[in-house]
């Protein structure tokens, strides 16, 4: 694969941890996907070359935006033509394309590797997932960018604490890189409830419950301040159980 100067957004120990964890993987991945693209320098770009080092493989790619797809896409076929058989781009919102993709697969169709970096509301990727998830075999790996920050607020703890998977957080850069490789086929019903129930926990903070029900322009103005109201009840919740012990 030839170099490139293609734009993308991950560090270069993320893009690292990208790469190992395909090349090193136990069974080479041969389905993969990434949902969220950018302009294709990043992940799309280092997850290619990894498959391209196995000599096995073929990526599947998700975008919503269609300006940044036909760039990606455009970028990419420019760059390398010869990995064109080793790429398909697919436009629109994950919750649509998916569930067809992964008719498109047959009935004994897998999903080896998962790269997770779409839209920043929390509750895509846990939707992504939980579509995802009956078809991706032990062994099969999953990895998300944003992890400490809202897009991955959600999925990360709820992975966490699922028993059929081992997760890690990464370094590489502020807003964190996720690790998770499936270890079992399912999760004990202990740990199911677990997860399930933070994630409601979750689903009805305050904050979340009002990004949920207000218009654009106020969700607007709210991420500019969720930081801060984060902060506010955290601390608020904080002095409320120490008043109690």
């Amino acid at each position: 694969m030839q170099a490139t100067t293609i734009e993308g957004q991950l560090s270069t120990a993320e893009r690292n941890h990208i790469t190992r964890a395909i090349r090193q993987a136990n069974r080479k991945p041969l389905v993969c996907l990434e949902v969220g693209t950018w302009l294709g320098g990043g992940s799309t770009l280092h997850i290619l070359k990894a498959l391209e080092e196995n000599g096995a493989g073929h990526l599947w790619r998700i975008e919503a935006d269609s300006a940044i797809y036909e760039r990606m896409v455009a970028n990419l076929r420019a760059a390398f033509p010869q990995s064109a058989n080793q790429f398909t781009p697919l436009f629109g919102l994950s919750q649509n394309v998916l569930p067809e993709w992964l008719r498109s697969l047959g009935s004994a169709g897998t999903v080896d590797f998962v790269f997770l970096d779409g839209g920043n509301n929390p509750a895509e990727q846990i939707l992504e997932f939980r579509l995802l998830d009956p078809h991706m075999p032990v062994g099969s790996q999953l990895m998300a960018h944003d992890a400490c920050v809202r897009k991955g607020k959600w999925l990360v703890p709820y992975l966490m604490r699922l028993d059929n998977w081992e997760c890690a957080l990464l370094d590489g850069s502020s807003v964190g890189l996720f690790y998770a490789r499936k270890i079992g086929a399912q999760p004990s019903p202990a740990s199911q409830r677990r997860a399930n129930r933070h994630l409601l926990r979750q689903r009805l903070h305050p904050v979340e419950l009002a990004a949920a029900i207000l218009p654009a322009p106020m969700r607007t103005r709210l991420a500019a301040w969720l930081p801060r109201l984060v902060h506010w009840y955290t601390a608020r919740s904080d002095r409320a159980r120490a008043g109690r012990t």
